[in-house]
């Protein structure tokens, strides 16, 4: 064990001094290009300097070349329009049907909390089904005395919400 560690040793030694001796210096410097002079950005574009113009130098007329940015402007055209839209064949007749809210006659409860996820069972374990805001007014469905409560929102959304996150009290 122990000419195994005095092994290690004696090869790491052996690459650190290796890497000492010609490892010197930084190799990349040698091919990097040398640093461009500093330019502004009329000049790099080819413009002339910047500076005042001589008095009476300037046009009276602008140029007639001058073209209205309204015809450079190509009209917007769909590029890909999709076949018009039909229903399936089993509803081919049938007009679209309202969604039926069913009323419920159970006390008006509030949300208490920002923010409450609706859940489609009685528990945490339960896939969300909504999230409600702070104030939102919903119907008890069942008893209001447990952990959870089954409520029903004004779009006609059923679910479980935490009895700790609502109250009977109006925000």
């Amino acid at each position: 064990m122990i000419r195994l560690g005095l092994l290690m040793l004696v090869t790491l030694l052996g690459v650190f001094m290796t890497l000492d001796r010609f490892g010197q210096g930084d190799l990349r410097t040698e091919r990097r290009p040398e640093p461009a002079a500093r330019a502004s950005a009329a000049t790099d574009a080819g413009a002339p300097s910047l500076t005042a113009p001589a008095a009476g130098t300037l046009p009276a007329t602008p140029p007639v070349d001058i073209v209205p940015a309204a015809s450079q402007t190509p009209e917007r055209t769909q590029r890909f329009p999709g076949p018009p839209l039909e229903p399936s064949p089993e509803y081919a007749g049938a007009t679209p049907e309202a969604a039926q809210v069913v009323p419920v006659d159970g006390p008006v409860l509030y949300v208490t909390a920002d923010r409450v996820n609706m859940r489609a069972g009685a528990g945490t374990d339960n896939p969300v089904v909504a999230s409600l805001t702070g104030g939102s007014a919903v119907q008890a469905l069942g008893p209001t005395g447990g952990e959870w409560v089954q409520v029903q929102t004004a779009e006609g959304q059923q679910g479980f919400i935490s009895a700790q996150f609502l109250t009977s009290d109006a925000p």
